[in-house]
């Protein structure tokens, strides 16, 4: 068994070696030991075996000389021991003796056959550029090698005779040149010795780099996909597996139901053309946008991000799907939006009535001084209740919390803030008028935005007149949704527009009217709207009136 392994080995061995001597798919350092000495050795032997072929034709008489075919013979010989010794075993290095004893052949027929073929002492060149090829040891074995070349032309000069010095002179261009090629040829190996070794290195911090990345991919509690140019998945790591496994139809529900991919708050499921990943590589923004998973107890709602990224030329080289898993956060997402909307709406609104009631029943001059200071008392306390909400509404909008996003409708809010600020609109006796332009849906924090309409309608009706008009209107400019609140009231100075979306920056002109507030609405609500991607704008003059205009970019337009 074990000789008949040794010869499907070597078998092996010959049919790479041919496929590399005839520029096949195979490459030189795909042989083995064995493989490689035969294949530096063979390129001597084959130009030994054409001066044969040469002198045959040329000078048969030198067919008989014995030095001639001694170097014949000693080359086969050598050729034999290169594909014959054990070299993987042997310590390594020890294969150039072949080059070395290649010199002893070339010069037996250089010796024999140099008047009639000259130049036959160039043959060395074959063993020199193995020496120096090889990249051993090359300060000490490329001048070995010189030195050989030197010694294969001399030694026939002393076994003449006593050579004369102008004739070792005459024979010292050979060797000299052979010496040159081989300092050459080791340069360039060596030069390409320290690339290989670079490109290795490089090749190794890449790998490492890679497992890294993977590590990394698998560790997060993200899923992630990663798609080339051509919509070919070339990533996923085992958090996007596990997540997406909801949308899955199960036996019981049959292939035919398909991908159970939803809107979030919608039963029916999405088409494959409006999935992220599809509209992503349609070349649509995709930025946190909420999807449902499957359906049941087992559904899952992801937050899902879209990016490209670019090759080392810059040319689109895919695209990355990021989901995240937020079916704990969305829940508490909403119980927060549930009791922060009765908060907004079933504390605020009844409380404004008991303001505006107690300050009608305050102006009764028939009131007495007993019952007026429990009215006050009454008002103190609402009015105490009142900042309560608000601060927590703040704290709300504020907080950490506030950053997941959901969809939704400007419009309805721009209703819902029209309704509930009906009864002190009513109480302060102005007109409050609300349109809305369709549904506007998109991409926010429920509780903030509500705040940023509330607090602007709060304003337009604080600093308006009895008899004026506050008008609300939600409609679509483009790719945004746009909210503007118009009011009659004092309006604001232009100097002064510039402070008023800063922290505690109130106007001269309400600080003269003694209106109270803290100057932190705006500052707060321009914050809430620039962190959606929007923008918070006024334009005033002073006794006409303000615009206040609040610009949202609309949910999922291409990019």
């Amino acid at each position: 068994m074990v000789m008949q392994g040794s010869v499907l080995e070597g078998g092996a061995d010959v049919v790479k070696l041919l496929d590399v001597l005839l520029l096949g798919r195979a490459r030189f350092h795909e042989l083995s030991m064995r493989g490689r000495v035969m294949l530096s050795q063979l390129p001597a032997n084959l130009t030994l075996l054409l001066v044969l072929v040469v002198v045959a034709a040329a000078a048969p008489e030198k067919l008989t000389e014995p030095a001639f075919v001694a170097g014949q013979a000693i080359a086969v010989l050598l050729l034999v021991l290169s594909g014959s010794l054990p070299w993987e075993r042997l310590p390594y290095g020890s294969f150039l003796v072949v080059p070395f004893l290649d010199f002893i052949p070339i010069g037996l027929v250089q010796a024999s056959a140099s008047d009639r073929l000259p130049g036959l002492a160039f043959l060395a060149l074959f063993p020199i550029m193995w020496v120096a090829g090889s990249g051993y040891r090359p300060r000490l074995m490329v001048p070995l090698s010189g030195a050989a070349a030197l010694a294969m032309v001399w030694t026939p000069l002393f076994l003449a005779g006593t050579p004369d010095p102008r004739v070792l002179a005459g024979h010292l261009l050979a060797p000299f040149m052979l010496l040159a090629v081989g300092v050459g040829t080791s340069v360039m190996t060596l030069s390409g010795m320290a690339q290989q070794a670079r490109v290795e290195e490089l090749l190794a911090q890449a790998e490492n780099r890679e497992r890294l990345l993977d590590a990394v991919l698998e560790t997060v509690d993200v899923g992630v996909v990663v798609i080339d140019t051509e919509g070919r998945g070339t990533f996923t790591n085992t958090k996007q597996v596990e997540v997406y496994a909801a949308a899955v139809p199960t036996e019981e529900e049959g292939p035919e139901t398909g991908m159970m991919i939803y809107r979030d708050g919608s039963e029916e499921a999405l088409p494959p053309e409006q999935w992220a990943l599809e509209r992503a590589l349609a070349g649509e923004r995709v930025e946190h946008e909420i999807f449902r998973l499957g359906r049941g107890r087992d559904a899952r709602t992801v937050s899902v991000t879209a990016r490209d990224f670019l090759d080392a030329d810059g040319g689109l080289a895919g695209t990355v799907l990021a989901s995240s898993d937020v079916t704990d956060v969305v829940h508490a997402v909403r119980a927060r939006d549930r009791f922060l909307s009765t908060l907004s709406h079933e504390f605020r609104t009844p409380l404004a009535n008991i303001l505006g009631y107690a300050e009608l029943v305050a102006d009764d001059p028939d009131l007495s001084d007993g019952s007026r200071a429990d009215i006050q008392v009454i008002a103190r306390n609402a009015q105490h209740v009142a900042s309560m909400v608000d601060e927590l509404l703040v704290v709300a909008v504020t907080g950490a919390g506030a950053a997941v996003r959901l969809p939704l409708d400007v419009a309805e809010i721009v209703r819902e803030a029209a309704e509930s600020s009906a009864a002190s609109a009513s109480v302060r006796g102005i007109r409050l008028h609300a349109e809305t332009d369709g549904a506007l849906m998109v991409l926010a924090d429920r509780t903030g935005l509500v705040r940023v309409v509330d607090n602007l309608v709060s304003n337009a009706l604080k600093y308006s007149g009895a008899g004026t008009e506050v008008r609300l209107r939600a409609a679509r400019d483009g790719r945004w949704a746009v909210v503007t609140v118009e009011d009659r009231g004092i309006g604001i100075a232009e100097e002064d527009l510039v402070h008023i979306f800063t922290r505690f920056g109130r106007s001269d002109g309400v600080l003269g009217e003694d209106i109270p507030g803290a100057g932190l609405g705006l500052a707060l609500s321009k914050e809430v709207v620039e962190r959606h991607g929007g923008s918070l704008e006024c334009a005033s003059r002073v006794g006409e009136g303000s615009t206040f205009t609040v610009r949202l970019p609309l949910r999922g337009e291409p990019r």
